[in-house]
């Protein structure tokens, strides 16, 4: 049985590679991707920084375990969620890791 549902989500831990002093770090962000029909992502430009960042945008419904520095737990806002989709980093990793994960579901059926 197929269960049809009108606003899918998936959370998927995503590496990113970050640049450091010493080479690169590697962390998991736990983020739930909004599987966006077709006819929606078509709609994003994404050879432009602004449509890259509204498609970033329309897939990422939150960050997971998020900490400051100091390791206090931070809750993911909009406003922390956008700040963290400036970074070149994430937005490499979260881009590439939603299209992986759909281009998977395709090669599926």
């Amino acid at each position: 049985m197929f269960k049809v549902t009108d606003n899918l989500t998936f959370t998927h831990d995503v590496k990113v590679i970050t640049p450091t002093d010493s080479g690169h770090s590697e962390d998991m962000l736990k983020t739930t991707f909004r599987f966006l029909p077709t006819d929606e992502l078509a709609a994003f430009d994404l050879t432009t920084p602004e449509g890259t960042t509204d498609y970033l945008k329309a897939i990422v419904v939150a960050f997971h375990d998020l900490v400051t520095e100091t390791g206090a737990p931070l809750l993911c806002t909009d406003e922390v969620r956008d700040k963290l989709l400036r970074r070149s980093d994430i937005r490499k990793a979260v881009g590439n890791h939603y299209l992986a994960a759909v281009a998977k579901v395709a090669e599926g059926n």
